[in-house]
């Protein structure tokens, strides 16, 4: 089931992402509005129209962020990998995870330490 969602939701955001999409959403609402105006759809059709929209972008936004939630933790893996086999110091693997006082302090432990070696 997990697998079945990730490929569903790689589709998704692919399809979500391609740049024909905006310009035929535009198109769609223009020509869905000109009938309605043409036509004398009632104020609730319209409003139908809105929610079903909404709920739309909603679930989009919802599998874009799921994609990128999945893209950072690989990165993430990726990087900490890439610490782990170089003469980097150890303490920077998943400092993703600790507070950002901690993550400053070290940044600046870092910057000095830098800095007195240039000198």
């Amino acid at each position: 089931m997990r697998w079945r969602f990730r490929q569903i939701s790689d589709w998704a955001v692919s399809w979500a992402g391609h740049p024909v999409v905006p310009v035929t959403l535009v198109a769609f609402a223009v020509i869905w509005t000109a009938v309605g105006l043409s036509f004398s759809f009632p104020r609730g059709w319209f409003l139908l129209t809105n929610m079903i929209g909404t709920l739309i972008i909603f679930f989009i936004l919802l599998l874009v962020q799921h994609s990128q939630n999945r893209d950072m933790m690989a990165l993430h893996a990726k990087l900490d990998e890439l610490i782990r086999s170089s003469k980097a110091g150890n303490h920077w693997i998943a400092v993703e995870k600790k507070n950002a006082e901690a993550i400053e302090g070290m940044r600046r432990q870092h910057h000095d330490q830098i800095s007195k070696t240039a000198n």
